[in-house]
C-alpha cells in the first residue's frame, strides 16, 4: 500500500501476492491473529487440534524464516516426507492426518542446502486435544 496523507503508516505485506486480504489500513487476514514475528517461526492453529472421534486432526502451519530464499516443511526429521515448500513467508494447511505429537521441520533449501539439522530453522510440534 502506498502512503498517502501526511500523517501516520501503512501496512507492509510481505506476504505472497493474494495471501493477504486489505480494507483500507487494516489486514483482514490476519485479525486475531499474533503479530508477524521480525525472526524466524512456526505457528500451527489450531495446536491442539481439537478432535471428536478419531486420533488425528488437521491444522495450518504458518511460517516466517526471514534469512532464507526458499523453504521446505518436512514431518518427522529434516529429510522426512515433504510438507510444504515456499519462500521465506507463508502458510499450508494439512489434511485430517496430523496425529498427536506429530513435529515439523522447517529448512532452508536456499542455494541447494542439504537436508540435515544444521539448515533446520525451526521445528513446531503439533498436538491433539479431544
Amino acid at each position: 500500500m502506498d502512503h498517502t496523507a501526511d500523517v501516520g503508516f501503512d501496512i507492509k505485506n510481505l506476504a505472497t501476492a493474494g495471501a493477504n486480504a486489505f480494507e483500507g489500513n487494516i489486514c483482514l487476514t490476519s485479525l486475531n491473529a499474533p503479530c508477524s514475528a521480525t525472526g524466524t517461526s512456526m505457528t500451527a492453529s489450531p495446536n491442539p487440534s481439537t478432535v471428536r472421534v478419531t486420533s488425528v486432526g488437521s491444522t495450518t502451519i504458518v511460517w516466517t524464516a526471514p534469512d532464507a530464499e526458499a523453504i521446505e516443511i518436512h514431518i518427522g526429521s529434516p529429510s522426512g516426507p515433504l510438507f510444504a515448500t515456499g519462500g521465506d513467508r507463508g502458510s499450508a494447511q494439512t489434511g485430517p492426518w496430523v496425529s498427536d505429537g506429530m513435529t515439523f521441520y522447517l529448512q532452508d533449501v536456499s542455494g541447494g542446502n542439504p537436508l540435515t539439522s544444521d539448515y533446520t530453522l525451526a521445528t513446531l510440534v503439533v498436538h491433539i486435544a479431544r
